[in-house]
């Protein structure tokens, strides 16, 4: 197979069960189906929300042996008290797949060293427009098992990364691109002038840099975090509240004349802040919910009647020529620096020491925003801090007031 690589065998993260450390396996090379490309991983980044939930047992993995596992799937297989399936309205489960051992890993970048013989033909270029060659930087929009040093998939999911990229700020394209397809729903329905954003880890930042793109003209967020409502500002938001120290319903009353907000994104996925999305925004608004629930949550639903908003959910994609012209406009803000992806980024940690990089993650959540797993296979990064938030760099964001589209 032209551009084939020569090695066998290959790194690959793995977790074994709910709970368990991660470990280190060697495992064969893929090789490439008749529509694939085998990707060199270079990069993988970690989606702390979603990757955190599997090893507790609550989220089911991201994988290709377990697509289209649900989160009562999960349960039911775990054995997961809370679930009862006697009752008349509870779900049973027959999925085939079983979620451990897991891979994880599905943001990822790379460089393309084998395709099949079909890869480049009509159908297969959706994302990339354009044929992919052997030696190619590519980035993803689905990619199953990121933290290993090689992936074979479907070439329709691939895309050629442009020379002002880094393989790092490629990898940030996978969620960045399923938060921009959400918020671009949104604005299809109606543009909002106002718009809150819970949380302001990495889907919170993407938010507040891509709702100034798009020219909201009051961006509201909410953050426990100092150093991340700092950089929030510095990313285009107008008011950034501590919910330890406010009532941010109280504060977005004051900021909107008791209205509420036209478009609530909520980022974080946790029960505390989703009870509190039907009092921020207005009525007939918005709910982008964008933050992964891990486990269920209890919510006034009898608000929906009463407000009449409507919720859209983050990772509907209907087709991938969507997502092939989200890239095109998503990779022009990127060029234009009204998305900075790279000021994300805050720690590197190379592949064997990937259990340590997710320690981080749980120790000190209010200091991590991205953590980049490198496959450099050297051992010598040892949880290098890119960037801290609490020295933002300056950059071309810290305006606040960018628009979109950018001036020809």
């Amino acid at each position: 197979m032209p551009g084939a690589s020569e090695r066998r065998v290959m790194r690959q993260a793995i977790i074994d069960g709910p709970g368990k450390d991660f470990v280190i396996r060697e495992v064969p090379v893929p090789q490439p189906g008749p529509v694939e490309t085998l990707l060199r991983i270079t990069v993988s980044t970690v989606c702390s929300r979603t990757d955190l939930g599997t090893i507790d047992g609550y989220h089911p993995p991201h994988g290709s042996a377990v697509m289209g596992m649900l989160p009562h799937d999960l349960r039911i297989q775990l054995g997961r008290s809370e679930l009862d399936v006697s009752r008349p309205y509870y779900p049973s489960s027959a999925f085939p797949g079983t979620a451990f051992p897991a891979v994880m890993g599905h943001e990822a970048a790379g460089t393309v060293v084998a395709l099949g013989a079909e890869a480049n033909s009509p159908g297969h270029l959706v994302v990339s427009g354009q044929p992919i060659r052997v030696g190619d930087r590519v980035g993803t929009y689905r990619v199953h098992g990121g933290y290993s040093d090689y992936s074979a998939l479907d070439t329709a999911n691939v895309f050629r990364t442009p020379d002002f990229m880094t393989d790092e700020e490629a990898s940030l394209m996978e969620p960045l691109i399923a938060n921009y397809n959400c918020l671009h729903r949104c604005w299809s329905i109606a543009v909002p002038k106002t718009v809150v954003i819970i949380g302001q880890g990495c889907q919170g930042l993407f938010s507040t840099q891509v709702a100034r793109a798009l020219g909201t003209e009051l961006i509201i967020v909410s953050e426990l975090s100092g150093h991340k409502r700092r950089l929030a500002v510095e990313l285009g938001a107008d008011v950034a509240i501590d919910p330890a120290g406010s009532n941010v319903v109280h504060e977005v009353e004051k900021l909107t004349g008791s209205a509420g907000a036209d478009l609530v994104v909520e980022c974080v996925g946790r029960e505390e802040t989703i009870r509190a999305v039907p009092f921020l925004v207005r009525r007939g608004g918005m709910i982008a919910q964008i933050g992964a629930l891990t486990q269920p949550v209890t919510f006034d639903y009898g608000y929906v009647h009463f407000k009449h908003f409507i919720v859209v959910p983050v990772g509907y994609i209907r087709t991938l020529r969507e997502v092939a012209d989200q890239v095109v406009e998503v990779l022009e803000l990127i060029k234009a620096g009204l998305i900075r992806p790279d000021r994300l980024l805050t720690h590197r940690f190379e592949l064997s020491d990937i259990q340590a990089a997710f320690e981080l993650i749980r120790r000190n959540p209010g200091e991590v925003v991205k953590v980049a797993i490198q496959m450099t296979g050297t051992g010598d990064l040892q949880g290098t801090t890119v960037w801290s938030t609490a020295h933002a760099r300056a950059g071309p964001a810290e305006s606040g007031r960018c628009r979109w589209p950018p001036a020809r």
